[in-house]
């Protein structure tokens, strides 16, 4: 018989850009709790007090619930000193983190210089391509240009998902397009972002591209009037040029993204081929653009963790299928998620009982079973 146990103790790391979601009560911690493993969080320094409101809420919940106080902990500290010391405790058997590849990257290493290696859950960086086809194109350009831009703007683009690339055959219809994104972009207000750390960071990375020599600025819109407002930015490339640099797919983590003009379908196959792992990637097709979009599916399959079909990534619902996560380096595990009900295996592991008395199991996995599970019995689920 088989059980799955908790690995043990969790860190999890709080988000800069979100204080709630994947933060001090996100997912990370649910899942962790949910697995029956203790968590000590590392509150992000961005969102101080509402890191210290929720752990307070938290740690009431911990009492009413009648569990051990140390099922749940809450640590400050600026810099990597804490999240280092965190990682490299040997209590410590499992991460959770949501943020800067260079961040993940560190906890990673960090994780697996430890006499104990352990697993390291890290959300890095995606850049979340968006494949217009054809048919889509000429039939409902500028339908998809709203779209587009609603989804590239929401948050002042502070989403892991926001749409950064965008991908179609070049031609009239992607020209329209443009012209309509670029429209509703210029007129798109400036919005605050959440810590000046990430609207530094964003302020550098749209420089970068609008100093490129192969990336040309299509549309930027309107100027914040207090500091720290994201101006969103929209950009067009070449994809032989994109090909070309690797540098053009640096995630600008904002409202900003980039328009890949493709040649042909080749091209197009070349671009998606040529990307790094990746969160989401999105197609946008009619009937008659179901053909070719079967063709790059394979492709798609080996780059992102979720595919969508005319709809906008920065939609993500917590379900039984949803899978937020992909290869390297949107994320350090292809094969786990942070959002839906998979998240919990992350914290789990496998425990087989050979052999074992009736009195030995655990109540699980005892013959009557008592905790009215559901069960599979020699691969049949149980009456």
């Amino acid at each position: 018989r088989q059980r799955q146990v908790p690995l043990g103790p969790v860190a999890v790391f709080g988000a800069s850009n979100f204080p709630l979601a994947f933060s001090v009560a996100g997912g990370d911690t649910a899942s962790a709790l949910a697995a029956g493993c203790p968590v000590i969080v590392k509150a992000h320094g961005a969102h101080p007090g509402t890191s210290e409101l929720v752990g307070r809420a938290l740690a009431r919940a911990v009492k009413l619930c009648g569990l051990h106080e140390g099922v749940f902990s809450l640590l400050f500290g600026s810099g990597r000193e804490v999240g280092i010391a965190l990682v490299t405790d040997p209590r410590i058997k499992a991460v959770g983190f949501t943020g800067s590849r260079g961040g993940g990257i560190a906890l990673c290493n960090a994780a697996q210089a430890r006499p104990e290696p352990i697993p390291v859950y890290a959300e890095m960086s995606s850049i979340n391509p968006v494949l217009l086809f054809p048919a889509a194109l000429q039939s409902r350009a500028e339908a998809l240009a709203q779209g587009f831009v609603a989804s590239l703007t929401q948050g002042a683009g502070q989403f892991c998902t926001n749409p950064g690339l965008v991908i179609a055959r070049q031609g009239p219809d992607l020209e329209r397009f443009i012209q309509s994104a670029a429209q509703l972009l210029q007129r798109s207000p400036a919005q605050t972002m959440l810590t000046p750390g990430i609207f530094k960071a964003y302020e550098a990375g749209i420089s970068a591209l609008a100093e490129h020599a192969h990336a040309d600025t299509v549309a930027v819109g309107l100027k914040g009037e207090t500091p720290n407002q994201c101006q969103a930015h929209l950009f067009v490339t070449r994809a032989s040029e994109f090909l070309a640099d690797p540098a053009l797919q640096a995630e600008m983590f904002g409202a900003a993204s980039l328009i890949v003009q493709c040649a042909n379908d080749e091209q197009i196959r070349q671009v998606i081929e040529n990307l790094e792992g990746q969160l989401t990637a999105t197609l946008h097709l009619d009937d008659a653009d179901v053909e070719s979009a079967k063709a790059l599916l394979p492709t798609l399959e080996r780059k992102a963790g979720r595919l969508l079909v005319n709809g906008w990534p920065t939609g993500v619902e917590v379900c039984d299928a949803m899978v937020h996560g992909g290869p390297f380096p949107a994320t350090s595990d292809a094969r786990t998620t942070s959002v839906g009900t998979a998240a919990i295996l992350r914290f789990l592991r496998p425990v087989c009982y050979q052999d074992f008395p009736d009195a030995l199991l655990p109540a699980a996995l005892k013959h009557s079973n008592p905790l009215q599970l559901r069960r599979l019995l020699d691969g049949q689920r149980e009456a």
